[in-house]
Formats: structure tokens, C-alpha cells, sequence
């Protein structure tokens, strides 16, 4: 569906430019709740790590593809400038808060039976799949929030001490 809406958008005849940002930072607030009760982060595959991205900078990629002509008819692949697991999450928020956060690695079918509660079944088994054994494509890192903001984007660090005081 999405690669049919974006063919939609390059045949539209107006500008256009697509962003496809990878897995978000902010993803990590699901830990919210059990972080302030438990300080507890539960997730499965707790040493995959993938190049999320701060939601922060697709909005200023998306600023400047608004604002600036020479973005238009290109697209951004938008990652961090590194790979980060869950268990490595965990232990930011827990630097970022000074407290000990005790990382728990569920299972493939604890996941599932959480996500179904809040996700359709096709998306819960296409997300752990991303999840649990990303491709090299989901696993890359690529340079475009830097060639168009001209800095590295921000860390999953950066993100989590700006957002601390969802899991105080």
C-alpha cells in the first residue's frame, strides 16, 4: 500500500518530496508506565538493535523539504547514526533518570499477545518480524538527516533525557 500511494503522489504532477523514516525513538514511551511503577522495561528480542529515529528530526527534515525547492522529487530514507537494542534503551532511560531499570526480554508470543491489543495481527507479525530478524534494508543507516540538516541526528540519549519526565 504505501509504495502505491507514494507512485499516487510522484504521478500527481505537483512537487513532492517522500520522507520513510525508520523505527521511532518515541516508541520507547510504551515503556512508560512499567518504567514509573516497576522500573521495569519489558521487549522481545533485546539485543536486535535497529537505527530508530527522534521524531524531532523527521519534523525538521520535513520542515526543510517544505521550505527548500532543491528536496523536491527525492526521497529521504530518515535513521539515527546507530544501531540501538531494547536492553541498550533500557539503560539510557535508566542513566537518564540516575535509577536502575530492570530490562526483561519477552518471549515472541508474550510480544504478540501484548501488540494484539493495540495493533492488527498482520501489522504484530510484519512488526516482530522487523523486529526479531530486520533485514540489512531495515538495518542500514543511512546519511540523508544529516545531508539535508547538515548534523548527525540525534541520539536515542538526547531523545530520552528530553522525554525523562514520562518515565519519573
Amino acid at each position: 500500500m504505501g509504495l502505491s500511494i507514494e507512485d499516487a503522489i510522484r504521478r500527481s504532477g505537483m512537487d513532492w518530496a517522500i520522507l520513510r523514516p525508520g523505527g521511532f525513538a518515541s516508541n520507547a514511551l510504551a515503556w512508560a508506565e512499567t518504567i514509573r511503577t516497576r522500573r521495569t522495561a519489558a521487549a522481545p528480542f533485546g539485543d536486535t538493535g535497529l537505527p530508530l529515529i527522534d521524531p524531532a528530526d523527521i519534523g525538521e527534515v520535513a520542515a526543510a523539504a517544505l521550505r527548500e525547492d532543491r528536496h523536491a522529487g527525492r526521497i529521504y530514507e530518515l535513521t539515527g547514526s546507530a544501531l540501538s537494542t531494547p536492553r541498550q534503551r533500557a539503560e539510557v532511560i535508566s542513566d537518564a533518570l540516575g535509577e536502575p531499570i530492570r530490562f526483561v526480554e519477552q518471549t515472541r508470543d508474550e510480544a504478540r499477545a501484548q501488540m494484539l491489543r493495540f495493533m492488527p495481527e498482520p501489522v504484530v507479525e510484519t512488526t516482530l518480524d522487523i523486529l526479531g530478524d530486520p533485514t540489512p534494508a531495515e538495518r542500514r543507516i543511512s546519511p540523508d538527516v544529516e545531508q539535508v540538516l547538515g548534523r548527525t541526528p540525534r541520539t536515542f540519549a538526547a531523545w530520552a533525557i528530553r522525554n525523562i519526565a514520562a518515565f519519573r
